[in-house]
């Protein structure tokens, strides 16, 4: 038989390394004005320590509860019901980014089948930029000018994607603390 138990640790005040556990009788007396106003009684699962107005519901979530894997469940409340992100000063920069921009012409065509196609777009010129974010040595821009541009600039991005791949890949040795 599983038997469970709560248990408090008090740091001592004058020494960080000395302390002393006490047993917790009844959870709900310890936190639950903590978690709402009222000074109710809630009910809280020994296994996830979500909390409850009512044994019912306790009940009811504990059938689910034992089923699931041994984590805590945080469901957001009505407030905090929508995602975003708001940290972008703690955002991950990308190491290496291209920029790229192409320029078209627009040739009237010949095709009298439908009257809304009058013009086509043709490529006749395209350029990338590459951005490292540590090394400025292996930035740079390069461009070309012909109607072979599409197939010049797919081929540049999958050599500049093996280079990438190979220099992220390549392990340093760290320098040795003293």
């Amino acid at each position: 038989m599983d038997k469970h138990a709560n248990l408090l640790y008090v740091q001592d005040a004058q020494d960080n390394n000395v302390g002393h556990f006490a047993c917790i009788k009844n959870l709900s007396r310890l936190v639950s004005s903590q978690i709402n106003k009222k000074n109710g009684q809630i009910y809280i699962c020994n296994r996830c320590l979500h909390y409850f107005y009512t044994n019912e519901r306790l009940e009811a979530h504990s059938v689910d509860c034992n089923k699931m894997n041994e984590c805590a469940i945080v469901l957001p409340n009505e407030e905090d019901k929508w995602l975003s992100f708001t940290n972008y000063n703690r955002k991950e920069r990308m190491p290496f980014v291209v920029y790229a921009d192409l320029e078209c012409i627009l040739q009237k065509t010949e095709e009298e089948d439908d009257p809304k196609l009058y013009q086509r777009h043709r490529v006749f010129s395209i350029g990338y930029y590459v951005r490292c974010s540590y090394d400025d040595s292996l930035s740079g821009y390069r461009s070309r000018r012909d109607t072979d541009c599409i197939a010049w600039f797919v081929e540049e991005l999958r050599n500049l994607a093996y280079r990438v791949k190979a220099t992220l890949s390549r392990n340093v040795l760290m320098v040795e603390l003293t």
